[in-house]
């Protein structure tokens, strides 16, 4: 299980303490939302027992090879096809996130998929329409490759949620330091610890 867009302390506690395996950190230089350095390293010298990923979407190869240097990460993940040669000389493994909206973005998803197989350790597979779900959870289904798939679309406590080696969600803001309803994941992790 990977949690996405780790923000705070609380979530990354309460992440860790659920047996989460990846919590992942917007440090992209070239968002609005990057994490900084040291609220970075205050947050993960809190928490034991998990890996980190640093994610970025439209950071160049350089971006991201400079910004790691502030980051102490267990893993890198892009969004952009075009970097991932060059961010896999770095030395870190990589997690891929694939967009997959529409029948021609499914359709090249075998292709990515075949690319990355030696190129990436993890691909999550992201969607934002409901109408591709079981489409892509047949595809999913027949996948064969080296690199471990994980679900971010439609997550929720249901038997597809069993049909891939792994999910990912995304932590939501606190409303005020320490407060936070942990809803979904709540929901999700208990019913993948109850498998």
């Amino acid at each position: 299980m990977k949690i996405s867009n780790v923000s705070s302390l609380s979530d990354a506690r309460y992440c860790a303490g659920m047996g989460v395996d990846i919590l992942g950190f917007n440090i992209d230089p070239t968002s609005s939302a990057q994490i900084d350095p040291s609220d970075y390293k205050e947050i993960t010298d809190w928490v034991a027992g998990v890996e980190f990923a640093g994610e970025f979407d439209l950071a160049s190869a350089d971006e991201i090879k400079s910004t790691m240097k502030d980051y102490p990460i267990h893993y890198v993940q892009v969004t952009n096809l075009d970097v991932v040669e060059a961010v896999g000389l770095l030395g870190v493994p990589i997690i891929f996130k694939a967009q997959v909206d529409s029948d021609e973005d499914l359709s090249r998803l075998s292709t990515t998929l075949s690319y990355l197989d030696e190129l990436a350790s993890i691909v999550i597979v992201k969607s934002e329409n409901p109408a591709m779900e079981e489409k892509l959870d047949e595809a999913i289904t027949f996948y064969n490759g080296n690199v471990k798939l994980v679900m971010g679309y439609q997550v929720r406590p249901s038997d597809s949620i069993h049909k891939f080696p792994g999910v990912e969600m995304e932590a939501t803001r606190e409303e005020k330091p320490g407060f936070k309803d942990y809803g979904e994941i709540m929901d999700v992790l208990e019913a993948l610890d109850n498998d």
